[in-house]
């Protein structure tokens, strides 16, 4: 698999030492990378403080920049996520569900949040069930994705990243 099928593609599969070291690459990349960008952003007076959190905040291009940059790391992460996934013989949708139950979560949340304090009971218990729900969800994942070994053989994502199983040579 070349670097760029390993980095955007969804398809295929890879074993659990790519998914680790990918995602603890490109997340150091990503990390040094904004970094760098709001330092600049600082040194050439392209941002402005917050009043809210009095912390900068870059804009115009540095603002794009890393914008650029999550989106990236975003992609990639899913990428190898969704192929971690396939090597254990599941749909990449699994992401999906994560992101649907966590958007749910955090609309309740707010909901809840702008309702009076007296009124927040029912709306409450179900935010709390919704984040109960992500954090299993999450859980799940991260043991399914970088811990459990990968269907051995080929299955319907594509032949087993570490090679098929070699049977005993009949002497």
């Amino acid at each position: 698999m070349d670097w760029t099928q390993l980095l955007f593609s969804f398809k295929g599969r890879i074993q659990r030492l790519y998914w680790w070291v990918t995602s603890l690459v490109v997340g150091t990349v990503a990390g040094m990378l904004t970094s760098s960008l709001e330092f600049w952003a600082k040194r050439v007076g392209s941002g402005m403080i917050n009043p809210d959190t009095q912390e900068f905040e870059p804009v115009g291009p540095f603002a794009i920049g890393l914008g650029a940059i999550v989106i990236l790391n975003m992609w990639i992460n899913l990428a190898v996520s969704v192929k971690r996934l396939h090597d254990r013989n599941r749909t990449g949708w699994w992401i999906a569900v994560l992101y649907v139950v966590l958007s749910v979560a955090i609309v309740l949340g707010v909901v809840t949040l702008m309702q009076p304090e007296g009124q927040r009971e029912p709306l409450n218990m179900l935010a709390v069930t919704a984040v109960v729900a992500v954090s299993y969800l999450m859980i799940w994942l991260f043991i399914e994705i970088g811990f459990l070994k990968g269907t051995q053989g080929p299955n319907r994502f594509g032949p087993d990243p570490l090679g098929a199983p070699q049977s005993d040579a009949a002497l």
